[in-house]
Formats: C-alpha cells, structure tokens, sequence
C-alpha cells in the first residue's frame, strides 16, 4: 500500500462514517497506530491538536515518548498538549487509565472548542475486543466491537490492519515508539493479540479482518434492535429506568436488549453487560417484593424496585458531607435546595412535597444524607418514627434511603425529609416569627 493510498482509505473512512476531521483533538501515545494516523491527518490537511498522555508508569521510558510525541508535532508544525498523570498500577488498571485519558481529553476539548477526539484503534483492535467480548459472554453490542464514532471520539484508522499502518510508516520512514508491556501476558488483551489472533490467521488467512467486518454487520443489526426497545428506555434525573410492565410483553430476546440498551444509556465509552449479568438482572426482575439490588461493571448499581421497573444508576462514593442551609440557591449531592424568608405560611404551596415551610427560630439548620438511628417525630403522628422506616412506610426504595437528604438542627434533630416528612417540633404555626420555605429540586448527576 502506497503511502497516497493509505491516506485516501483514511479520507474514505472519515466520509463514510461522517467524521470531521478538520478541527481535532488527537490522542498520540507514540505507537505505531497514532502517529500513522497523526501523519494521514497532516497529509489531509485536517489541522490537528496533539494530546500526549504520560502515564509516568516506566520511568525514563515513559519520558521517552513524551520528549518523542513533542518532537513529532514540532517537526510537523503541530501544536501539542502533553498531560503527565500518575498511576501506581494496582487491580483494574488498564480500565482506570483508559477513563482518565478520556476524561482529560474532554476537558481539554471543551478548553480549545475541539469538537472531535482521534484514536488510533484499527481493524485488529476490534477483532481482539470481539473475541474477548464473545469468551465472557457479552451479547451484540459485546461482539460488534468498537464503533467507528462514539459522541466525540472518531477512529478514522478502523477499517485498516495493523500490518498496512505498518507499511505505511516505512513507506515514510517515520520512526515510533513501541510499549514492552504490549508484549507480557499477563495482560489478556495482549495474549488475544500475541498468542489467539496468530493462530486464527495461520487456520484462517485474514482472519481478524473478517471478524472485524462481521462486528460491522452485527453493529448494524444492533441499530434495529435497539431502535425497537428505544421507546421503553427513558432517563429519570441520574437513573435510566426501564419499567417491568412494558418489558414483560416484549419477547425474551428484546428482553435483554432493552436491559443492555439501558445500562449502555447510562454508561459512556464501550462497555457492555455480558449475558450472565443481563440474566440475573432478568432473574432479580421476576420478584416483585420490596428493592433488590446488584453491583455491575463501571461503578453502575441495577436496581429492581417493588416489580415495577428495573434502574439503573451510579453508586454514590462513600459521602458524610453535610452545609449550613442558608438563604438563596445552593447544591447538595445531586440536589438544588432554594431558601428563602417568607412573610406567611401557604398551605397549599406547602402540600407539594419538594417543599417544606420551617419554623426559622428554631434553626440554624443544616442538610445531610439520612443515617441509621436518625429519628423524628412526623406531623401529625404523635410520637417518635426512625426515619429510613418512615421512609420505607412511605414506599421509598430501600436503595434509595440512604441517599435522601435530610434537614437536621443544631442537635441532630431530622426537621424534614426531603420530598417526606416534616417534623413536629418544627412546624409553623401562629407564634411563629420567622418563617424558612425549603424547596428542593433532584437534578442528573453522575458521582
């Protein structure tokens, strides 16, 4: 492959799948992938921001490429960006350094009004995530692979093989950097690429692009699928919600898709549910008593409440915060509070229950998420309740409890429950001097 043609294949790429790639942020590691695809784009005068991510794990190699990816981009006139994070390796790293490369590139594309992130994957990196995909079970979306464009992130080097970026760069005589820990096997995605992959090829010549072509043809079948769960599969604040009712009259298969289609609603990126964790979401579905829970991949809780409808949201980080309720608008763990000093109590202003009127002298007051052994005394009852019982008497999600904030006094005394009960002691009546009205409004937050 000439150089000329390799540059046009790239062009047709970007015309296929409507990638502008004119204005672009694009992420060099100094590997053979990105930098073909950093010269393909000079090539095409596309205009390119450079973004060199130094992880900091090797040492001097690590500086290496660094000092490499600078010296590419000034040779070539391009500006470069060069972030340095720091990792101690440890369990699950791959995936954490692969969302903080994403994470810094978003930030730094809202900075610099870039519309579009460049990777470097090809052909071959979509045959080694279908095939370790398809060994744990994932279901369509698993086995279609790396889509071409994903929001902000474009892939224009996807339908090409390793082997022809290679060709490429010796064609140009461009030199590249080249990781040694893409050689140890310890890693599975190495040992798919270093030890399946070849062997698929000598059974099969091409083989890892045809499966990357039959993870395009799957990718599509997965558009028409997903179309027909779309409907049932809605956002509810920081929840995608899919309710029981319409899932139980669709059949099995799309069953599992609007399962999947939910949680990819929630998730950025390429992660999938594999087929047993789809199942036994299915499974918790067919019980229609109280809340039951699971914990799933990326931080993501699939909730099942009353056999009503399945949620699915982020697990909250461990948070004991607490602030000072004052006047005016502030935020608080996924909510806006609004204070204000009204003049006179609004009874029916007051029966909304995002809204509670408080007896101001009775404050100062602060805000916090519920805990065990918090207890008030609800208006009206007559007596003392545990307010996550009060709380689950009310039909709250079990999983939700512990997630509501509460308002509490100087003396940890619960005066409200937001969208529940208001206390007794702080009520307003005709004595009452000074009058706080609390509205509260949950709004879309990943933790």
């Amino acid at each position: 492959m000439k150089p000329s043609d390799f540059t046009n294949a790239v062009r047709r790429t970007a015309e296929r799948y409507g990638m502008d790639l004119s204005h672009s942020l694009v992420m060099v590691s100094g590997g053979p992938d990105s930098v073909a695809m950093l010269r393909a784009l000079m090539e095409l005068d596309a205009g390119p921001t450079v973004l060199h991510l130094d992880h900091g794990l090797r040492g001097q190699d690590s500086r290496e490429d660094a000092d490499f990816v600078s010296r590419l981009c000034e040779s070539l006139g391009v500006e470069c960006e060069v972030r340095r994070l720091r990792f101690d390796g440890g369990a699950n790293f791959q995936e954490r350094a692969r969302m903080e490369r994403y994470r810094v590139a978003e930030e730094l594309m809202e900075e610099r009004g870039l519309p579009v992130a460049a990777t470097g994957h090809t052909a071959d990196d979509v045959a080694e995530t279908v095939l370790l995909n398809l060994a744990r079970g994932a279901g369509l979306r698993g086995l279609s692979g790396i889509p071409p464009v994903r929001g902000p992130y474009v892939r224009p080097l996807i339908l090409h093989r390793r082997a022809d970026v290679l060709r490429y760069l010796k064609h140009l005589g461009q030199p590249y950097r080249t990781d040694p820990t893409n050689l140890e096997p310890k890693y599975a995605r190495n040992r798919v690429r270093l030890e399946v992959l070849p062997v698929l090829e000598e059974l099969y010549p091409g083989a890892g692009g045809n499966v990357a072509h039959g993870a395009s043809l799957l990718r599509e079948d997965l558009e028409v699928l997903e179309g027909l769960v779309d409907e049932i599969v809605h956002r509810r604040g920081a929840e995608v919600i899919v309710p029981l009712g319409e899932l139980k009259r669709m059949p099995p298969a799309l069953r599992r898709h609007a399962v999947r289609r939910a949680y990819a609603t929630l998730v950025s990126g390429e992660a999938s549910l594999d087929s047993a964790a789809v199942e036994a979401i299915l499974k918790l579905a067919r019980n229609s008593e109280g809340t039951r829970t699971m914990y799933l991949s990326e931080n993501v809780v699939a909730a099942v409440r009353y056999g009503e409808e399945i949620v699915f949201y982020y697990a909250a980080e461990p948070f004991s915060g607490e602030s000072d309720l004052l006047p005016g608008a502030q935020g608080f763990h996924g909510w806006v509070i609004d204070v204000t000093e009204v003049r006179g109590f609004d009874a029916a202003d007051a029966a909304r229950p995002e809204v509670a009127y408080l007896d101001a002298g009775r404050g100062p007051y602060r805000v916090r998420l519920a805990r065990e052994g918090d207890t008030m005394r609800p208006l009206g009852l007559g007596g003392t309740k545990k307010v996550l019982r009060a709380m689950m008497d009310r039909g709250v999600p079990k999983d939700l409890r512990r997630r509501t904030p509460v308002v509490v006094d100087g003396e940890e005394r619960v005066a409200w429950v937001f969208l529940g009960e208001l206390g007794e002691e702080f009520k307003v009546d005709e004595a009452t001097e000074k009058i706080l009205k609390v509205e509260v409004e949950q709004v879309e937050k990943r933790p």
